[in-house]
């Protein structure tokens, strides 16, 4: 049914369709198929269902459910709790209600964390912000009790509806990677893991197309085709804003190539002499150029041009030594 094809990516698909095999175990394969393919993002993605995702701004949608807040009080020794929901509207200052998803608790555990609190019989989960809230809210409460927790009040059912959904994603992963991927070939190529990937994260679709050319030999080529802002690899052709590695033909705007390619027709270079150089200067800017250089070449061989009135320049004054007053010379001769 698959011809050549016998490895990871088949024994993906067979465990997703067996609800007994451990979701780690399908994870854990997931990254070695990510490993052969070349994709950093499939690897790291299996990597961070398993080990927990260390930011909430790279945490799926999937893994975000709806909550309960929940406040507890106690007396000043800390006994005699009273919980009760907090009441986001009348409680939080309205120029701090838009600061976070108060009521969507985020799950950014590892699979096996998840696993192990679906178990329980309630769950009480911290929230990012109960620090400050609690300072803030304290302000507002009697002078005889505290508030000792603020929580996300989780049913353990949600986290095995979550657990669920993780499953899902790895099919949908499975199941674009079948797609993409040509029958006589084991393992996906990058482009291909990356865009099933970013399908199961993202739920936006990459365009990617394979087509299988036939050469000679009985052997086979495969083309990838990427549209606009897509990635391919190996002889194809791409749409704008594409990438594409090895001998390709690239048309649009804004690719890169890599490799033996054929591009669009570039405008030549334009050629001609200096004065067409100067003449797309300007007139101005070209004739201030000749009369400099006339001037230049007239100072060099030592003649003056005559001046805007046409009278030849008049020569400065030297100094020299005038002779003395008649009168002063007389007085200096004697009778």
């Amino acid at each position: 049914m698959h011809g050549k094809r016998n490895g990871l990516l088949d024994q993906l698909q067979a465990g997703v369709a067996d609800d007994t095999t451990p979701l780690s175990s399908l994870l854990q394969k997931c990254i070695l198929l990510g490993g052969q393919a070349g994709s950093e993002k499939m690897r790291d993605w299996a990597v961070q269902e398993l080990n927990g995702y260390d930011s909430l701004n790279d945490l799926p949608d999937y893994r975000k459910v709806a909550a309960t807040v929940m406040i507890q009080f106690t007396n000043l020794g800390g006994y005699n709790p009273m919980t009760r929901r907090l009441r986001i509207d009348a409680e939080i200052p309205a120029q701090l209600r838009h600061l976070a998803e108060w009521e969507t608790a985020q799950l950014p555990g590892g699979v096996g964390e998840l696993e192990a609190m679906a178990t329980r019989e309630e769950l009480h989960l911290s929230t990012p912000w109960d620090g400050w809230l609690i300072d803030l809210l304290s302000n507002y409460i009697d002078e005889y009790s505290r508030i000792s927790a603020i929580y996300w009040d989780v049913s353990p059912v949600v986290l095995r509806g979550v657990l669920v959904r993780i499953r899902t994603a790895l099919a949908q992963l499975v199941a674009e990677l079948i797609a993409l991927t040509p029958p006589d070939q084991s393992i996906p190529n990058q482009a291909a893991a990356d865009a099933a990937i970013q399908f199961v994260v993202t739920g936006k679709r990459a365009t990617i197309n394979l087509t299988t050319q036939h050469a000679e030999g009985g052997s086979t080529n495969t083309v990838t085709t990427a549209g606009a802002g897509g990635t391919a690899i190996g002889s194809q052709s791409a749409g704008d804003n594409a990438t594409v590695v090895g001998s390709q033909a690239v048309h649009g705007d804004h690719n890169t190539v890599a490799g033996r390619d054929t591009a669009g027709e570039t405008e030549p270079a334009t050629k001609g002499g200096w004065w067409t150089r100067l003449r797309k200067r300007g007139v101005l800017v070209a004739l201030a150029t000749i009369v400099a250089g006339i001037m230049a070449v007239l100072t060099w061989l030592g003649l003056t041009p005559p001046s805007p009135n046409g009278k030849p320049p008049s020569t400065p004054p030297t100094a020299t030594s005038s002779p003395a007053p008649a009168s002063t010379a007389a007085s200096r001769t004697g009778p």
